[in-house]
């Protein structure tokens, strides 16, 4: 039996791999092409090019992007649908989303960094 502190050092030197707390599977759908991208946070991380924004804005929604904060912004009535889906976990709790907006910038005002890319 070895003793103890031994186990000790040997479990130190394997390597500890974090699991991400939440984490999501994006889609933009605009005109003839599909961007998707993932996100992780709580390690921030995955492929979304602003995935540290992306993260700050839904802490404070616990990961409801219906519930992000819309935007002050000004956009043109211009009709140029965009389709935006969201899958995944925020703290084991399941969550999805998906929508539909006019145009881009109706998308931006209301999610924010969340589909940008």
């Amino acid at each position: 039996m070895a003793p103890l502190p031994l186990l000790a050092a040997i479990a130190a030197l394997i390597p500890v791999f974090a699991v991400p707390e939440s984490g999501f599977a994006l889609s933009v759908t605009h005109r003839d092409s599909v961007r998707l991208m993932n996100l992780t946070c709580g390690p921030t991380g995955g492929s979304h090019p602003r995935a540290a924004e992306a993260c700050d804005a839904l802490s404070p929604v616990d990961g409801e992007i219906s519930n992000l904060a819309t935007e002050t912004a000004v956009c043109t009535l211009e009709y140029d649908p965009v389709k935006v889906s969201a899958t995944g976990t925020w703290r084991g709790e399941t969550r999805e989303f998906a929508a539909e907006f006019p145009n881009p910038c109706a998308m931006h005002a209301d999610t924010g960094p969340v589909f940008d890319f």
